[in-house]
């Protein structure tokens, strides 16, 4: 295994210091050295995010931008939060397969979805039906040859297996469920039991949260944190096979 389990953030602050900075959203993180620390970035991931970031400059997604009818334009906030490199990614790899573990309210699918080549589709797993959520920006239209969903659970083995063929055929894994300091485990847990036959690059989300930090620090691959291209709350991406 490479990774373990770290502590709870309430048994690190326990006594609520204030965070001093007057941000519209602000959590806790830590500081830590990359001196010593498992998973080094290869050349090819390296100027491949390079590749990434500038090509996020030139995505638009002001049509989807569009869909969202309340609360800051999260969307065309770049650098800040990851949808131009999510689709820069996309744009840039043109993969078939996509397995994006969190669809929620479907920002991060359809920010993908725009930029899919001919033939590819995104695969969005989720415990709860995207028409479930009142602010999706999903309409029914969404879901057809490019983008489909699975009401799977796959912190269970059982679903996993279900879904063996499609996940080892994976061009790109995309990480955005709940970081709750057990279900990422659980993940990454399972997809080691998988053989991918591609190179497959996963893409972590908020690897800066407190419950993200030590899954992130000892994962033992070829990775690169790309959070000042990305989300605010941590960017990270993985060379997994």
């Amino acid at each position: 295994m490479f990774w373990k389990k770290s502590k709870s953030i309430k048994d690190i602050i326990a006594n609520n210091l204030d965070i001093p900075v007057q941000a519209e959203d602000k959590r806790y993180s830590a500081l830590f050295s990359m001196s010593g620390q498992p998973g080094k970035a290869s050349e090819n991931l390296l100027s491949s995010a390079l590749g990434y970031a500038a090509g996020a400059l030139a995505i638009d997604l002001s049509d989807i931008a569009a869909r969202v009818k309340k609360g800051p334009d999260y969307i065309n906030i770049y650098p800040g939060e990851h949808y131009k490199l999510l689709a820069s990614i996309i744009n840039i790899r043109k993969p078939q397969v996509v397995v994006e573990l969190g669809t929620h309210l479907g920002y991060s699918a359809l920010c993908m979805k725009k930029f899919m080549p001919a033939g590819g589709r995104i695969h969005t797993f989720d415990i709860i039906a995207w028409n479930q959520f009142a602010d999706t920006i999903f309409t029914e239209k969404d879901f057809d040859d490019a983008l489909a969903q699975h009401t799977d659970d796959l912190t269970k083995w059982e679903d996993v297996q279900k879904h063996k063929m499609l996940l080892e055929s994976a061009d790109i894994v995309f990480m955005d469920a709940l970081k709750d300091g057990k279900q990422e485990y659980q993940f990454l847990d399972n997809f080691s039991r998988l053989s991918f036959k591609k190179n497959c690059l996963f893409i972590f989300d908020d690897i800066r949260l407190w419950n993200m930090l030590d899954i992130w620090y000892n994962l033992d691959k070829p990775k690169l944190d790309m959070t000042s291209f990305g989300h605010w709350s941590g960017t990270g991406l993985v060379e997994w096979s």
